[in-house]
């Protein structure tokens, strides 16, 4: 049994309409004698759901100055933590609250980091550590699968370049996170979908980590099971609101499993594919789980034996081989009648493309995690499979 360190000072908030106890919330996070003044960094495409207008409503009714920065779009970039934390420090921002999908809740986190430290974001980038405390940090995710939640760092696209970088922020910058169901509600079928895949996929690559362990695996499997039991309900009935709630649950189970073990291949090729291409992280995820399965299936058949159960599949008088098969069919054909992508060439990407993707990849430090070795070629090969 791997040993394993487990401390989870975020607090957690989980249920419907959970987000109406964001005022108090940021009222105890700031002195008692001053103004809690708000930085939301959010995504402008919110407001069509009505999410932004109703966190600022909350906000103010409980007193709060809330400071509205949108400006993440998609594919936003470094030169984003930049200016949001420019905007936090001319504003006095106390609390910063992150409201959207990964990108913007990194975004958010980073921005939290830079504004009570010196420097640009490049010189993070550039292997600069964090000196000081952050600003007090609050997460809402509108769709619930961040693998970086209950982790101290932050996903980075670098505008630069456009290379990926995880980055590091003081433990306990993340004080609360706020799990509302409700406010997935507003996606639309196919993002319901993807954003389930790409839940299933950080929980496939949190299980067979080398870092996994009895109390990790306990939460990606079950996280796993919720997502085969209501991924089709959710994504058929958008008002299904028992199943969205259930999907929250599994992407806040694959969270909390990942703040002690690691994702994997799939993570890393698709955080990179994004920033390169922009293509969005949960549509790869879809393409490149089946592959990663297939690669690494003769390193841990047993633990594949497990998903293929908790995904439904009858092993019954199977060899392990067999049963462990019965996995990656059942995840491939979810994708399938779900009609999502299944080859990176729908999108912008050549095959010439793929060897600096691969490279780039590579230098992820989960690669010292996963639970088979993988040097570029094989990541080629992997990504040929999916193109």
């Amino acid at each position: 049994m791997n040993v394993f360190d487990f401390c989870i000072p975020t607090n957690l908030k989980f249920g419907i309409d959970v987000i109406n106890r964001l005022g108090n919330v940021v009222v105890e996070l700031v002195d008692p004698n001053s103004t809690p003044r708000v930085l939301l960094v959010t995504e402008g495409v919110l407001y069509e759901s009505g999410s932004i207008k109703r966190i600022k409503d909350i906000l103010i009714k409980k007193g709060c100055d809330p400071i509205i920065f949108d400006d993440i779009v998609l594919n936003a970039a470094s030169d984003v933590v930049d200016d949001g934390a420019k905007r936090a420090r001319t504003s006095h921002s106390n609390v910063v609250v992150g409201l959207g999908g990964v990108r913007a809740l990194s975004i958010a986190k980073g921005i939290a980091m830079l504004a009570a430290n010196d420097g640009e974001i490049v010189d993070y980038i550039e292997g600069k550590i964090p000196e000081k405390e952050s600003i007090p940090y609050v997460e809402i995710p509108s769709t619930p699968r961040s693998p970086f939640m209950f982790r101290d760092e932050f996903w980075i696209t670098d505008v630069r370049n456009r290379n990926s970088y995880i980055l590091p922020v003081k433990k306990g910058t993340t004080k609360y996170a706020l799990f509302d169901p409700m406010i997935t509600t507003t996606l639309t079928r196919r993002l319901t979908a993807t954003t389930a895949i790409d839940i299933m996929a950080n929980a496939y690559e949190g299980y067979v980590s080398t870092k996994s362990n009895f109390l990790s695996d306990t939460l990606f499997l079950k996280a796993l099971e919720l997502i085969n039991n209501n991924i089709f309900n959710a994504a058929n009935n958008l008002n299904d609101v028992t199943s969205r709630a259930n999907l929250s649950l599994a992407g806040f189970l694959s969270s909390l499993g990942l703040s002690m073990t690691s994702t994997g291949i799939t993570a890393a090729l698709s955080y990179v594919l994004s920033s390169k291409f922009k293509i969005h992280k949960s549509l790869s995820s879809g393409i490149l789980l089946p592959r990663v399965m297939d690669y690494n299936i003769n390193a841990v058949p047993a633990k594949y034996v497990k998903i293929a159960q908790v995904l439904g599949e009858n092993t019954e008088d199977l060899s392990v081989l067999e049963a462990a098969l019965k996995a990656i069919e059942k995840v491939r054909k979810i994708v399938l009648e779900l009609q999502l992508p299944t080859r990176l060439e729908e999108f912008q990407i050549t095959r010439d493309d793929i060897v600096n993707v691969a490279e780039d990849a590579r230098k992820f430090s989960m690669f010292n995690y996963i639970p088979r070795s993988c040097d570029t070629e094989e990541l080629i090969a992997i990504l040929q499979s999916a193109y």
